[in-house]
This record gives structure tokens, C-alpha cells and sequence, in this order.
């Protein structure tokens, strides 16, 4: 597991693409967690979920993240309480995640690793 880089704060957009298909990234730096919205380029929140990092299980083990729907989740879909999970166990502590794209596992999958990348990345030092 890797933890979520607490010294940043504000909001970072950006965009990246698979094959031919943009995707938006916009990531939103709470304190002690995040907010990621997920989508294409019609900008719709259709859900929002939130994941919380489970503390330790009686060994030692990690327990499964907690992770619910809070907005939406229509039509079948949990990829936004499912990323939100995953992505809470990654980096320990508390992601909204809405995640609005169509329901490919290709392009689901390159968005999490985007995300993860992102959550994780070192912050640049201050220039003097």
C-alpha cells in the first residue's frame, strides 16, 4: 500500500488519452483525503462514492475498505463504489470518487492507474 501525498492541496485537471478516447481527470485535495472526478468530455456526474481505508485486522492483515454509493449509481453500475474502494486501500485514507465512463475494462482500468499515479505522485519542491 502507498500513501496518499498530504502536503498538496487545491485542484489539478488534466486530461489523458487511450487509443483515441480522452479522459478528464479532475482531483480535488481535501484534508487527509481527495475527491476525483472521472469522466469524458460531456463533464456528467452520474455518481459519487467514497472510500475508507479499513485499520488493521486482528494479524496485522488489512481489512476490505469500506465503500458506499452516495449519489446515482443507476443502471447497474458500481465502478464508482468499486474504485473508490480500491483506490482507498492503495493510499490509506478516506476518496470520493465519481467515475463516469462508459462501462469498458480497458479504459476503467487506465483511469485507475492515472488516478493511483496521481494520488501518489511526490510534490514538487517550492522554487526560491
Amino acid at each position: 500500500s502507498v500513501k496518499i501525498n498530504l502536503g498538496r492541496r487545491g485542484m489539478e485537471s488534466w486530461c489523458s488519452t487511450l487509443i483515441e478516447e480522452k479522459v478528464f481527470f479532475q482531483l480535488l485535495w481535501l484534508e487527509g483525503g481527495a475527491y476525483l472526478w472521472i469522466g469524458s468530455g460531456d463533464h456528467r456526474l452520474d455518481s459519487l462514492a467514497v472510500g475508507v481505508p479499513a485499520s488493521a485486522g486482528a494479524r496485522g492483515r488489512a481489512a476490505t475498505p469500506s465503500a458506499t454509493t452516495l449519489l446515482g449509481g443507476h443502471e447497474g453500475d458500481a465502478g464508482s463504489q468499486r474504485l473508490a474502494q480500491r483506490l482507498s486501500s492503495k493510499v490509506g485514507r478516506p476518496i470520493f470518487v465519481s467515475l463516469n465512463l462508459r462501462d469498458d475494462p480497458q479504459l476503467r482500468l487506465f483511469a485507475e492507474r492515472e488516478a493511483v499515479a496521481a494520488l501518489t505522485a511526490p510534490v514538487a519542491a517550492a522554487s526560491a
